[in-house]
């Protein structure tokens, strides 16, 4: 699904991937792999916003719980997205959700 990222591939060491053995590719497929993983660590809102099991009450339920909405709906993660960018790439994420979100932090 990540093939040609081209942000994916800014992050790795500017090397020709033709001339890695087989086993090479399948390490750097593991590390790429492990890090979209704990790349949202520490950012719940993008950890929400990013699940495709999510529904509405979670995510109203974590802006209603959080005295630093406006901060946090603010925050990028490692590739400079925010929330709302994660939920646009959430193929669950329906227009109610976006509303919630937008609302809660207008910026």
């Amino acid at each position: 699904a990540f093939i040609g990222c081209y942000t994916l591939e800014l992050r790795q060491p500017q090397e020709d991937i033709n001339n890695f053995t087989y086993e090479e590719r399948n390490q750097r497929s593991r590390e790429t792999i492990t890090w979209l993983k704990v790349r949202n660590h520490g950012l719940p809102m993008h950890i929400i916003c990013s699940n495709t099991n999510t529904i509405l009450d979670q995510l109203r339920t974590l802006i209603i719980t959080n005295n630093n909405i406006d901060q946090t709906l603010l925050q990028t993660d490692e590739l400079g997205m925010t929330p709302l960018h994660v939920l646009c790439l959430n193929p669950k994420a329906t227009p109610a959700m976006f509303k919630i979100l937008a609302n809660a932090c207008p910026q």
